[in-house]
């Protein structure tokens, strides 16, 4: 077990983050998908304006304006974390979109049951993602996601095939979005020991509007994270011009991963970011807290080939 604890203690830090009940593989599916996402606490299951909370809920993609995303996510203990996604239009109805993650654990010393150093391996997962949504009616959409992760832990291999289907409610007129959905159902086609670790599957709501007297879009979402225990997240962005976007978001997850009373503890769980258009291209970055943990930093750059709607 000495050359697996590396994997429990990535497994705790995870949960700090996730609030996840003690799935420790594919982490990468309970993130955001950009740092939009982040900016905003990963409020996201019922935003569509650059694919933001599509992981979450793939109805939101029928909203989305074709573009494609580069994304580079750091967390403590030098976890790191890599994305690239495009949304396009095709000749049937709605939109696809494509989403490949790589999220690497970094490097550990292997050592026998006696404690010598026998050498070095590396934990990282990698997973695919194809998603596809379309509008059934004026104001509803539909999506659904297939997930294929695998998780590498030394000679160790852990497989997944997963889904998430989801619906979207969005008024244009009153810019009001509701978003429902299933996330990760699936199965574990190999476990690193067996088959017997439990995946995270989770009912997810969300809603967000764009206010009628502040130039900002308000988004809540709420899911269960575990039997007893829910999770609220809040975020906002306010919006200077369709130029410049200020970002920020809090969850309940503070008063669980909150430490010793401290500068990080009254910031744990506590997110910012901003945005920054230059023509057709986006640059955004944000900052979430972890308490004593420390925190994550991730940055984005997105350019759009359509124009998006209003929201």
């Amino acid at each position: 077990m000495k050359k697996l604890s590396p994997f429990f203690l990535i497994a705790l830090v995870f949960s700090t983050i996730t609030g996840s009940h003690g799935q420790a593989l594919f982490q990468a599916q309970n993130h955001p998908v950009n740092a939009r996402g982040w900016g905003m606490s990963a409020a996201a299951s019922s935003q569509f304006k650059d694919g933001s909370g599509m992981l979450y809920n793939p109805a939101v993609i029928a909203h989305t304006p074709t573009l494609w995303q580069l994304n580079y996510t750091a967390f403590p203990i030098d976890i790191v974390s890599g994305s690239a996604y495009a949304v396009f239009s095709t000749p049937i109805k709605g939109k696809f979109a494509t989403l490949v993650n790589y999220l690497d654990y970094g490097s550990f010393t292997e050592r026998d049951w006696d404690g010598t150093e026998i050498g070095n391996f590396n934990v990282n997962d990698i997973s695919f993602t194809t998603i596809y949504g379309r509008q059934v009616t004026r104001r509803l959409s539909l999506g659904i996601s297939t997930n294929y992760s695998q998780s590498h832990l030394n000679s160790l291999t852990a497989r997944a095939l997963l889904g998430t289907i989801g619906l979207q409610y969005y008024n244009e007129i009153s810019t009001l979005s509701i978003g429902i959905s299933y996330h990760n159902f699936g199965a574990l086609i190999d476990g690193y020991i067996n088959n017997n670790e439990n995946l995270l599957s989770t009912f997810m709501i969300g809603i967000s509007k764009k206010l009628d007297h502040l130039p900002m879009i308000i988004s809540v979402d709420g899911y269960q994270a575990y039997p007893g225990e829910y999770v609220a997240k809040i975020g906002g962005e306010f919006i200077f011009g369709n130029q410049l976007f200020l970002r920020w978001g809090t969850s309940t997850r503070r008063f669980q991963i909150g430490g010793q009373e401290s500068f990080n503890n009254f910031f744990a769980a506590t997110s910012a970011g901003a945005g920054i258009k230059i023509g057709s291209y986006i640059f955004d970055f944000a900052f979430a807290g972890l308490s004593d943990a420390g925190y994550i930093s991730s940055i984005s750059i997105t350019q759009q080939f359509l124009k998006g709607d209003k929201q």
